[in-house]
């Protein structure tokens, strides 16, 4: 899959000094919104292999990736590789009155699965608001030595991302729920669970999660919100996700239905949260298909 972002702008500067601000990969680097840093870069005296180390934080987590100049023409364009990620090109033309065009294309081939190159899950978060934001900042930069636009995009996004599934378990509601109500189970076995504390009435059970997203190590706190004793309990997660676990009679057994609801803060977000949920479905399947043959086992050991 191929994403491909285009901006453009006028800068009241001639193509000559826009091309020498972006001929120095730290200067458009932290042209975008919000935090980062710029480490090891190398300008090589021709431009191409001129190279930097670009740090974002993405769920707080730091994320590195280093770009390369594959291609410069002087006061024409530059082409710059990530490691992992888009290639970015900067194309310049001359306007009438000393000023330039500035277009900036970003094109990122998106692997599938992301887990085979976790700092990808970065850049998919870019939106088109993030790139503007970019261009409007060397904009800026070049014609008055200040940012345009500091504070990265926050929009807020308010539709749920849900996942549901089920299965039928050939085994009674009250073995299945004493089964599933252990979040260890429900969980399923890639995530670590720690600092379990049960109650006797279930709500106000609390526990440590860890797993890994796109190959990024995750922690967060659950809590038992709802718990109705063989019938269901939601469990909220300090991350964000609420879960619900719920067990229902059903042709002599037990159905058993699983759903998480997240609402993401932005549209950045809701892009990995929609492709995390995508990636996952087959492994979430996986799990109810082995809650089921664990629960019938012990049913027929009865």
């Amino acid at each position: 899959m191929t994403r491909n972002i285009l901006q453009s702008t006028t800068i009241k500067a001639p193509v000559e000094t826009v091309f020498s601000f972006l001929s120095d990969p730290t200067n458009w680097m932290k042209a975008f919104p919000g935090d980062s840093d710029v480490t090891q870069l190398d300008v090589k005296p021709k431009g191409v292999g001129t190279s930097a180390r670009w740090s974002s934080k993405m769920w707080g987590i730091p994320m590195h990736v280093t770009h390369e100049y594959r291609e410069v023409v002087p006061n024409k364009h530059i082409v710059s590789k990530a490691s992992v990620g888009p290639v970015i090109t900067f194309s310049l033309e001359p306007l009438n009155g000393s000023g330039t065009q500035l277009t900036v294309e970003s094109v990122l081939e998106i692997e599938t699965p992301l887990v085979r190159v976790p700092a990808q899950a970065l850049f998919v978060r870019w939106t088109e608001d993030d790139i503007q934001g970019m261009v409007s900042n060397v904009k800026s930069l070049v014609e008055t030595g200040k940012k345009a636009v500091p504070e990265a995009s926050e929009a807020k996004f308010s539709q749920t991302l849900t996942w549901s599934d089920s299965v039928h378990i050939a085994a009674p509601v009250e073995e299945v729920f004493d089964l599933v109500k252990d979040p260890q189970v429900w969980l399923g076995p890639d995530v670590q669970i720690a600092d379990l504390k049960t109650t006797p009435e279930g709500v106000g059970t609390t526990f440590q999660a860890a797993w890994k997203v796109l190959g990024i190590p995750l922690k967060t706190t659950h809590e038992y919100t709802e718990f109705v004793p063989n019938g269901h309990f939601t469990s909220k997660a300090a991350l964000g996700p609420v879960f619900k676990v719920e067990v229902t009679p059903q042709d002599g057994g037990t159905r058993l239905s699983m759903r998480s609801d997240t609402v993401p803060r932005n549209m950045a977000e809701a892009a990995v949260d929609a492709l995390v949920i995508k990636m996952t479905e087959r492994s979430q399947a996986e799990m109810l298909a082995g809650i089921k043959a664990r629960a019938e086992a012990r049913a027929g050991q009865r």
